[in-house]
């Protein structure tokens, strides 16, 4: 009887993991074609008299095209940036306004550019690690000297647009043979994905015992003209 109960609880299983993600997609593109459709549908409606689905979609995605078009010439960038001018005049529309060109920009921007390196780090206390994106390389101006800092972005699972962003010196960076897709299917599956054994991007070599100071497979910064500390 267990052997039974336990095969039925298997193939369940199984299939909410066939249907629900099948389901979940046809819900959000059932929302986003609503949405989408509802911005210029009912104006279109009222024009020609009669409501056509999914013809506010199309008038949408044409008005986008031609907006893109607009802004990809030299005169529809001086008539965008005067545009923005005057909004940014306005306090609350400039609000708005920045932080959502902000996040439209941030997610268009090439993966590869947006999320440069994956890497190990200590984070949130000592001997627990996170894993992170490396975003961009900076200095900071320290009694000592100058040091090098890396802007490490630790998204949270299983969303990872959310998270924390922590500047670190680089030497306390693990950087991991890793790919972003990999490290971001990782992050998405809550662990589940993990490879077998971390190894360090540059050398190659297994990570487990290595996690005290000598740290493996830093790269060099002088790959990268964009990561050398600023001269003088």
């Amino acid at each position: 009887m267990k052997t039974i109960f336990g095969g039925i609880r298997a193939k369940l299983l199984a299939g909410i993991v066939v249907t629900v993600p099948v389901v979940a997609t046809i819900l959000a593109l059932r929302f986003l074609f609503r949405s989408l459709d509802a911005l210029l549908g009912p104006w279109i409606g009222a024009l020609i008299g009669r409501s056509i689905p999914g013809l506010g979609l199309a008038a949408t995605f044409l008005l986008i095209f031609i907006a893109g078009i607009v802004a990809t010439n030299y005169a529809g960038r001086r008539v965008i940036a005067l545009v923005e001018k005057i909004l940014a005049s306005v306090p609350l529309v400039r609000r708005v306004y920045g932080a959502s060109k902000d996040i439209v920009e941030s997610a268009t921007l090439s993966q590869r550019h947006l999320l440069r390196d994956v890497v190990m780090l200590e984070h949130p206390r000592r001997g627990a690690y996170s894993y992170g994106f490396v975003t961009s390389y900076t200095t900071r101006q320290a009694p000592g000297g100058t040091q090098r800092l890396a802007n490490v972005f630790i998204p949270g699972p299983p969303i990872p647009t959310t998270g924390n962003l922590v500047a670190v010196p680089v030497e306390e960076l693990i950087y991991l043979e890793m790919s972003v897709d990999a490290a971001l299917k990782l992050i998405i599956s809550l662990g589940i994905t993990a490879p077998r054994e971390l190894r360090g991007r540059d050398r190659g070599l297994p990570l487990e015992g290595h996690l005290g100071p000598q740290r493996l497979g830093r790269r060099s910064f002088r790959d990268d003209p964009r990561d050398r500390p600023p001269v003088g």
